[in-house]
């Protein structure tokens, strides 16, 4: 975001020496952006969705992902023409614009195992809460741990998700636990 606020700064006209200070916006916008932001919609669907639904939700993220950034590839030359510099500010904002929906929207998992994602979202869905809430309440917990919560929730915890994959028990159990 900054870099783009740089680039569009550099590239405002009546500027000496603009070309070397948007290059390096550029260069730092795309380094940073590789490093953190950029993975996020190859790797958060496989991380949240369960086994049943991971390769669907891949599949959507995936051709989402390929579906924007041909729009983007698409109409940029045109934006170009038309606003030239303005383009970059337009992408610093909607930068900014989408650091609210993923505070508010994703929940945070880094540390947590699959099970503990699980449990993230069946305790927002049982308890009708918002799942970054959910996740903020359930502490990390160790396998043992992730075990007795799944007793305690009513889920069986002896059977491997896999063997649920199919029979659409996981949902099964999700809703008896809801209707109590």
């Amino acid at each position: 975001m900054v870099s783009m606020i740089m680039v569009f700064g550099c590239l405002i006209p009546d500027r000496n020496e603009p070309s070397k200070c948007a290059v390096f916006g550029l260069f730092l916008y795309m380094s940073f952006f590789g490093a953190s932001i950029l993975p996020l919609p190859w790797l958060y669907p496989a991380e949240i969705s369960p086994l049943r639904t991971r390769a669907k939700a891949n599949a959507v993220s995936t051709c989402s992902n390929w579906l924007f950034n041909f729009t983007v590839i698409l109409i940029t030359p045109v934006i170009i023409d038309s606003i030239s510099w303005g383009i970059y500010l337009f992408i610093a904002v909607m930068n900014f614009v989408f650091i609210p929906p993923m505070i508010l929207f994703y929940p945070e998992t880094a540390g947590r195992s699959l099970e503990e994602i699980d449990l993230i979202f069946a305790k927002g869905y049982c308890e009708n809460m918002s799942y970054v809430k959910a996740s903020k309440e359930l502490p990390r917990l160790t396998d043992q741990e992730i075990e007795a919560k799944a007793a305690e929730d009513g889920f069986d915890s002896s059977r491997r998700q896999g063997d649920m994959e199919n029979s659409g028990e996981r949902e099964k159990l999700l809703l008896q636990h809801h209707q109590r």
